[in-house]
């Protein structure tokens, strides 16, 4: 899809810069990617470590452009110039997602216990809150390892990541999740058994799928810690503990 996106904009009759190879500024580069690209999210434009290359944010996902704005560039920067080989796209990827976690944190300070199916801990130290997909594989082992997070002392907090969409079949199966009158028992019979509950009644679906964009979540479980860290995928009960135990350290 990624790749498709940046086909279709690039077969636009807009150039990326004039035929002149004067370095741009920032704002320049900006306003050119705009123009390149209408419509498009287009976010931290900035300096890379290649003193030619800005690197900036397109619909979510990493590119480098030449300082001339001829060139994009996609893929992975990597320095070679020490022994042990540094990613720096990841590092870039991994500030900017960090960037995120204080606006991540209050955004789920807002929610509301009812629109969530909650997974308590009898000694709860922890508090995850996981946007989950029903047909996602590493979500039905999460799920199934659901004691091994509850006796470790985390409460799993449940808010619904259809990923093929709101009114699809895996949404409809999560919908008679929230819709039942034991949604707990109602989550566990669809993850490890197959068996799907029926739903009619108003859903906070729209509300949810409105924070997976604004997270910046690309997958299932999409997992938030409680300083708003994302985690993008499933980890083992003991590791999250170790993960939270060190946040709260941290924090002190």
């Amino acid at each position: 899809m990624k790749k498709l996106f940046i086909i279709l904009m690039l077969s636009l009759s807009i150039p990326l810069a004039s035929a002149a190879s004067k370095a741009l500024s920032e704002d320049e580069i900006r306003v050119m990617l705009e123009a390149r690209f209408p419509g498009a999210s287009i976010d931290h434009v900035a300096p890379s470590e290649v003193d030619s290359l800005y690197s900036f944010i397109l619909q979510g996902d990493l590119y480098y452009i030449s300082n001339d704005g001829k060139y994009l560039i996609d893929g992975k920067m990597l320095d070679i110039s020490t022994e042990q080989i540094r990613n720096i796209s990841q590092e870039r990827i991994s500030q900017l997602d960090q960037m995120k976690s204080p606006m991540r944190k209050r955004e789920i300070a807002k929610l509301k216990d009812d629109d969530m199916v909650i997974f308590k801990a009898p000694n709860e130290e922890h508090v995850i809150s996981v946007f989950t997909d029903i047909d996602c594989g590493y979500c039905q082992k999460m799920h199934r390892e659901r004691n091994d997070y509850l006796s470790r002392g985390i409460t799993i907090r449940y808010l619904a990541f259809p990923r093929s969409g709101i009114n699809s079949p895996s949404g409809e199966k999560l919908k008679g999740i929230w819709c039942s009158s034991d949604p707990q028992t109602a989550m566990t019979e669809a993850k490890l058994e197959r068996k799907y509950r029926e739903g009619n009644c108003a859903t906070p679906f729209a509300e949810h799928m409105s924070l997976v964009r604004k997270f910046g979540i690309r997958g299932t479980p999409g997992i938030i810690l409680e300083n708003g860290d994302l985690v993008g995928g499933y980890l083992p009960a003991e590791i999250m503990r170790q993960r939270l135990d060190e946040l709260k350290k941290d924090s002190k």
